[in-house]
């Protein structure tokens, strides 16, 4: 939170500027600078050749000037933070830059292996669709990677659990929330739901409270077996559960509301209390707005082995 950016437009003619004026484009990609400028020039260019969207880069200013992106990729916005920043404040960046209604987050480390735009698109633009479309991921020896997250708690602690995707085309999984923040997003809705909790520094924690707080709002994540991609270098994904400084602000927005025939009540869920939160936001803002309980979403939530 307290890291600036600046962003540096991609390369316009006047008439593509008005003409931007009249029409939101419709989708925006997101690439989140994690790796080696060689890595992140590929990851560009793959994207530009393949991809008819406009791109986002989000990086480091060093990065961009030692690099001399600009003058590589005139085509393209790069988003420049001056220190490094959580996954969440980048994706906020991104959402407020974008200005399409729906964008996609991906990583320099990535490689895509299936995006059935008109599919995913289609789900998105239906009434109900999901808050965001997650990815089936695959390791960099093409092996599919247990992604989806199921609420659960043990004891007091929160510790979802894990499972495999349904990778038959055409199905969807839904997901506690998008695992390293990788997705198709629905830009007004992000924003609605006020985005990633940049107070929270855990990755993990982070993504845990924007997902919680979608399906708590009513909302869904869904995994998608028409999206799926490919970690260049990665064996596994390992999550960081450990406390973290806001960490607390997750449990209170979870866990402090609890409904009760039909009316929401507050329990503190001690000993994971953000007073001060649970005083501002939770008793005068999610109160209202909650649809549904943590409790009643583990209790109702099939794991994708028994669900229909």
């Amino acid at each position: 939170m307290t890291a600036h950016y600046k962003t540096i437009q991609r390369r316009q003619d006047v008439g593509m500027r008005i003409s931007a004026l009249y029409r939101q484009q419709q989708l925006s990609i997101g690439i989140l600078d994690v790796s080696g400028a060689d890595t992140l020039k590929a990851c560009i260019d793959w994207f530009i050749e393949n991809m008819n969207c406009l791109v986002h880069v989000i990086t480091l200013e060093d990065t961009f000037e030692n690099e001399d992106l600009g003058t590589l990729y005139p085509d393209v916005t790069f988003i420049c933070f001056s220190s490094l920043v959580s996954t969440g404040e980048m994706i906020n960046a991104f959402a407020d830059e974008c200005y399409a209604t729906y964008f996609l987050v991906a990583r320099s480390d990535i490689q895509i292996l299936g995006f059935d735009g008109s599919q995913l698109i289609h789900l998105m633009s239906d009434r109900s669709h999901p808050a965001v479309i997650t990815p089936v991921m695959l390791n960099q020896d093409y092996e599919v990677l247990p992604t989806i997250r199921v609420p659960h708690l043990s004891g007091k602690e929160i510790e979802p659990l894990s499972f495999m995707p349904d990778i038959t085309p055409g199905k969807n999984t839904k997901n506690l929330y998008p695992v390293m923040g990788l997705g198709l997003y629905d830009r007004a809705l992000f924003q609605r739901l006020r985005g990633y909790d940049e107070a929270i520094t855990g990755e993990f924690w982070q993504l845990f409270d924007f997902g919680s707080r979608c399906h708590l709002y009513g909302f869904s994540l869904m995994t998608c077996a028409d999206f799926a991609l490919r970690f260049l270098t990665k064996h596994s994904v390992i999550e960081d559960l450990s406390q973290c400084e806001g960490m607390n602000r997750a449990y209170t927005k979870a866990l402090s509301v609890h409904r009760i025939a039909g009316k929401n009540v507050i329990e503190k869920w001690k000993p994971y209390v953000d007073k001060e939160l649970l005083k501002t936001e939770v008793k005068t803002k999610q109160i209202i707005l909650q649809k549904t309980d943590f409790f009643t979403l583990m209790n109702e939530w099939k794991s994708p082995e028994t669900d229909e």
